[in-house]
């Protein structure tokens, strides 16, 4: 994988005439029709200080023995309610490839582990979501973390980038960029996604939506820099009806 890597505004790979061009020849799909995004991947879950400490020692070393920058994954999840409002920061995924996610269940943690800061701020680390830097930046209130800008730098969120490279400007969320981008559904089921993700350990339906999450935003993401290098291929994606 290349070095050269988005960290601020990218430009386009395609021109405001070929934009419109493209929209206008394009018959819409019903999403309804498009398969579901699942990942089936070996998924590490971890629920104490220890634990989460480990796998993220393990990931730094996997960093450090690549020759490329590496790309992850990330996404976070927390309680809500509609009386208080978000809570606290209780899981954190990353993928660092496609076969593999990790859960880290901080939720009754009162202190992150320092590798995962370490990890994040990695100069060989970028990671991608969608939204992401809103996410790190709750991350660093829920945990009163410093030097969160070294985080921050290394975050690369897969909205902007898609309105870089696609024939569509908008707001995206990751499930209207699951659509667009790979022509499939994710599972955005309200109870699993207003669940008690604080509580511990997790069922095997919230497990599978946090590993889903992480996994699609990865996978959107290297589909997004195939695009990029070959913009002609953009004319086969399928506009999405909403």
């Amino acid at each position: 994988m290349e070095n050269h890597l988005p960290r601020m505004r990218l430009r386009s790979a395609v021109t405001p005439e070929e934009k419109e061009k493209n929209s206008q020849k394009k018959l819409k799909i019903n999403k309804e029709t498009l398969p579901f995004i699942n990942f089936q991947g070996k998924i590490e879950y971890h629920t104490d200080l220890i634990g989460c400490a480990m796998a993220c020692d393990l990931l730094i070393k996997m960093v450090e023995e690549s020759n490329d920058t590496m790309i992850m994954g990330f996404d976070m999840e927390w309680p809500f309610s509609f009386q208080t409002g978000p809570g606290k920061t209780a899981l954190i995924q990353i993928s660092p490839n496609l076969e593999v996610s990790y859960l880290l269940h901080v939720s009754e943690l009162k202190k992150l582990p320092v590798g995962l800061c370490t990890l994040l701020a990695h100069p060989k680390v970028r990671i991608t979501g969608n939204n992401i830097k809103n996410d790190v930046r709750k991350l660093a209130r829920d945990f009163h973390l410093t030097d969160v800008e070294k985080i921050i730098d290394n975050c690369i969120d897969c909205g902007v980038f898609a309105n870089e490279v696609l024939p569509l400007t908008q707001r995206w969320s990751l499930e209207k960029l699951v659509q667009s981008v790979l022509g499939m559904r994710i599972n955005k089921d309200k109870k699993v996604r207003m669940s008690k993700w604080g509580v511990i350990p997790l069922s095997k339906h919230q497990k599978s939506y946090a590993a889903t999450d992480t996994y699609a935003s990865l996978k959107v993401f290297l589909q997004l820099k195939l695009l990029q290098k070959d913009p002609s291929s953009i004319e086969n994606l399928p506009i999405i009806a909403f």
